[in-house]
């Protein structure tokens, strides 16, 4: 019963598409907090949001894996580009994201929403509506590429890079230059 119910929330609820997915995910008021933001974000209510959260705390399986999946499902024709410091963190949470939506779970809440027959790389892929997914390390290259959504999950690879204030001076060229002139292109 309790499965079903998830299910039929799903669509709507981030948290209920989250544990229908992931039943072990154990969903704290954090949680429920973080789910709200992420879900005004996919509502078009906010364009920027910041999640200040430590780490091991859930963040990046709510925001980084169940987050994009959930909002290509609820409009597939939407693209979402996702950045973390390395190209391979990205390319990992974007492999994660296409096996999700090639899931069962996923077909029984999004039942219209597929992947591209072509699609099988990990880091970018697109659905057959004409949405998309890419993945991009940080300060890595976006020509040519715009999105709904543009996701940065742990800009920095370890507290030294955070720290040295030429890492942080690059990260924010890179961010207001190459990675927001694509957002803001698909947003306006």
């Amino acid at each position: 019963m309790q499965r079903q119910l998830q299910r039929l929330q799903a669509p709507r609820s981030l948290i209920a598409f989250t544990k229908f997915t992931f039943p072990r995910y154990d969903t704290a008021g954090l949680h429920r907090q973080i789910a709200e933001q992420l879900e005004r974000v996919e509502r078009g209510e906010i364009d920027r949001l910041m999640l200040l959260v430590p780490p091991r705390h859930g963040k990046s399986e709510l925001a980084s894996r169940r987050f994009p999946a959930w909002f290509l499902g609820r409009d597939p024709t939407r693209h979402f580009i996702s950045a973390s410091a390395s190209f391979s963190l990205a390319e990992e949470f974007g492999r994660d994201v296409r096996n999700l939506v090639r899931s069962e779970e996923f077909m029984q809440v999004f039942e219209d929403v597929r992947l591209a027959e072509d699609s099988q790389a990990r880091g970018r892929w697109n659905t057959e509506q004409g949405g998309s997914y890419y993945a991009v390390g940080v300060g890595g290259s976006l020509y040519g590429r715009g999105a709904h959504v543009l996701l940065i999950d742990d800009p920095f690879s370890s507290m030294a890079d955070a720290r040295s204030e030429h890492v942080r001076k690059e990260t924010w060229q890179w961010f207001t230059g190459t990675a927001t002139t694509g957002w803001k292109k698909m947003v306006r």
